[in-house]
């Protein structure tokens, strides 16, 4: 059911990727800036990525990383809330000739929504989107429509703590991020503190125990934090009362 209140995820925050022009420029901007077939071995292994395997990609972008897994396993369902996106991909699709991937319309609670459980979620980059209530609400529906000892891959920008002065963390990072990537990618790391909605990693880490996600593993790299989290098969209701007591 869908109430007025709910979060629009299809307002763009931040960059908007529903302008064709903003979305062609990401694309090129990432394939020359990340190691994709690297980022989707590694996310293979942290989900044990298995030829049978049903997962989902929210936040898919223009489909990179679900073409690369697409290859491994059954099918990959891949959603985002911009269309000029999912055009990029499915055109990549098209021009690989991949078939077992589909690219659908879709956020962390609205949209497109993968019928039955599933073996693995990956999200990156795109939870920042979602202010902390509704981040909460997302990890509860990813934990419920994962099997028992499923897996979700979170990939995005998380607050380290403790830090004395986050104000000097930030700025030193966005300095890194203008020797490291460019002046392009600092401007994107400024307007993303300015407007969207980075999480500090305690208060995170308590929404994924609190539904019922155990974390496995977690790396950081500068502002990045990767999460490995393995459901513990039961309900929400069930996951938040044990966590209250």
């Amino acid at each position: 059911m869908t109430y007025p209140w709910q979060f629009d995820e299809s307002v763009q925050r931040g960059t908007d990727y529903g302008d064709e022009g903003n979305v062609t420029a990401y694309d090129e901007l990432m394939l020359r800036l990340r190691d994709v077939e690297r980022e989707a071995a590694e996310i293979a292994e942290a989900i044990s990525l298995s030829p049978d395997a049903v997962i989902w990609e929210i936040g898919t972008g223009t489909g990179e990383c679900a073409l690369r897994l697409a290859r491994c396993c059954r099918h990959v369902f891949a959603t985002d809330v911009s269309a000029p996106m999912l055009a990029c991909a499915r055109r990549k699709a098209d021009e690989r000739k991949i078939a077992n991937v589909t690219f659908e319309i879709g956020g962390f609670r609205s949209g497109f929504q993968p019928d039955g459980q599933l073996d693995a979620v990956i999200s990156q980059l795109a939870l920042h989107h979602l202010p902390d209530f509704w981040k909460f609400q997302a990890l509860g529906a990813i934990s419920r429509r994962l099997r028992p000892h499923g897996r979700l891959y979170l990939r995005d920008v998380v607050f380290p703590s403790p830090i004395d002065d986050y104000d000097a963390f930030i700025n030193a990072a966005i300095q890194e991020l203008r020797l490291s990537a460019g002046e392009e990618i600092a401007t994107q790391a400024v307007r993303h503190f300015k407007e969207e909605f980075s999480t500090l990693d305690w208060i995170l880490e308590g929404m994924m125990e609190r539904n019922g996600l155990r974390i496995l593993r977690k790396s950081r790299s500068g502002i990045l934090t990767a999460y490995t989290c393995e459901s513990a098969g039961m309900p929400f209701s069930s996951a938040a009362a044990s966590f209250a007591k």
